[in-house]
């Protein structure tokens, strides 16, 4: 068995790895703002500010996880995710990661509706949440088959899972997507690593079985509807 330590020191290197893809090539101006929506600590907040040169600001509902973010140099503010309490394009960068896996589909599309208004036209939005139909679920159909289990990647309180198809056809509705980066692809037996397993890749095949999809967005210049 890896050990629990050990496995998440690896899998926090490769967000920050996925990220740091994510955010190459990405334009923001030195006094622009990257709002990190649902931030919890704050440290990947602080790693989007630092490489884009924007000014963090966080946002989630808890006391607790607004104080661990302004420890981590973070601006934060407390506030609903489904009613942000920001003006209108507000954030050069907009960040929401792992999110909208916590609403059913018509909460998740009011969301990221949120995540538009918040976002200046022409910025960016960079929205990651676990892969509906990532390899790992076949371990979910197999306790399923066994017990009843429902697959729910890792943790309770995901209501809805999205495959990479479902997540970009959300997105498409607001943004242009541009990117769509897949992390994390399965353990071997017993949870031991295998070749590849924190791998970070772009390629369509691989990426639509990750179970992490992070996806690279454009505000669309003109207004939308």
């Amino acid at each position: 068995m890896v050990d629990a330590d050990l496995w998440y020191q690896r899998w926090m290197a490769g967000r920050h790895r996925v990220i740091e893809r994510a955010l190459d090539d990405l334009p923001c101006r030195p006094s622009g703002v990257v709002l990190d929506v649902a931030s919890g600590d704050g440290t990947f907040t602080a790693q989007v500010a630092a490489r884009t040169g924007g000014r963090a600001v966080a946002q989630d509902r808890g006391a607790q996880e607004c104080g661990m973010a302004q420890n981590a140099g973070c601006r934060a503010v407390r506030g609903d995710t489904r009613r942000l309490p920001f003006g209108d394009e507000t954030a050069d960068v907009t960040v929401a990661f792992e999110i909208i896996e916590h609403f059913d589909g018509y909460e998740a599309a009011a969301v990221v509706d949120e995540l538009h208004r918040v976002t200046k036209r022409g910025g960016t939005l960079l929205l990651s949440t676990p892969n509906r139909f990532a390899l790992e679920s076949l371990k979910g159909v197999a306790r399923y088959l066994v017990n009843g289990t429902v697959w729910n990647a890792r943790d309770e309180t995901h209501v809805k899972l999205y495959s990479k198809r479902e997540l970009v056809s959300l997105l498409r509705r607001r943004f242009d997507v541009q990117r769509v980066f897949g992390y994390y692809l399965t353990t071997g037996p017993r949870e031991r690593r295998l070749p590849g397993t924190y791998m970070v890749t772009a390629n369509p095949l691989l990426s639509q079985v990750c179970f992490i999809l992070l996806v690279v967005a454009k505000k669309r210049e003109a207004a939308s509807p």
